[in-house]
């Protein structure tokens, strides 16, 4: 088998792997990745070398190489995401209204191939999560949407019930029907 088969092997398998966790509405993993060493100077270089980091290209193998991971989310938050009239008949109202709800900012979509996808992330049981709109605008612009993504679905230490311990993601917080004003907050400043 050659490295490129192995390579196939590792995408496809990040893959299904980052759309069984979107699809559940469970976190991804955040990590991120040109190469450093062409892109700083030898003075920069040496700083990360200081502190233990390295700027040599990644050798890991593809399943570790964050590039590869990124790309495969990516992909598996596309796959996973509905369109526009898939979110239509979701939510059982017309097209035009989620795209108003879309250009209003009321709903979080990506631009793909000409089209917005929605995230699923953002729905349950027919209806969108409370609050969403409220949380949406508190959102800095220009997030990436994997970032956006993995904070709506990651359990966030700011986020506990009085009665649990374990922290909730910012969207099982909204779904608790626990204060929308909680995760706005957390919107405006975990950036």
């Amino acid at each position: 088998m050659g490295n490129g088969a192995v390579i196939d092997e590792d995408a496809t398998r990040l893959f299904e792997e980052a759309r069984r966790h979107l699809l559940k509405n469970e976190p991804l993993r955040a990590e991120s990745g040109e190469s450093a060493a062409r892109t700083l100077s030898a003075g920069e270089l040496g700083a990360l070398k200081a502190v233990g980091l390295a700027a040599a290209p990644f050798d890991e193998g593809s399943a570790r190489d964050p590039l590869t991971r990124s790309i495969t989310d990516y992909m598996a938050l596309l796959e996973t995401s509905y369109s526009t009239s898939q979110a239509a008949r979701y939510l059982k109202v017309d097209a035009s209204r989620v795209r108003q709800r879309l250009r209003e900012n009321s709903l979080f979509g990506i631009d793909y191939d000409g089209e917005k996808r929605l995230p699923r992330f953002q729905f349950e049981r027919g209806k969108v999560i409370p609050g969403l709109r409220e949380v949406l605008a508190a959102l800095p612009e220009g997030l990436n949407p994997l970032d956006v993504a993995e904070w709506f679905l990651s359990p966030n230490p700011d986020l506990e019930v009085e009665d649990d311990k374990n922290p909730l993601s910012p969207r099982n917080w909204l779904l608790s029907g626990a204060p929308v004003e909680a995760v706005v907050a957390l919107a405006r400043g975990s950036w």
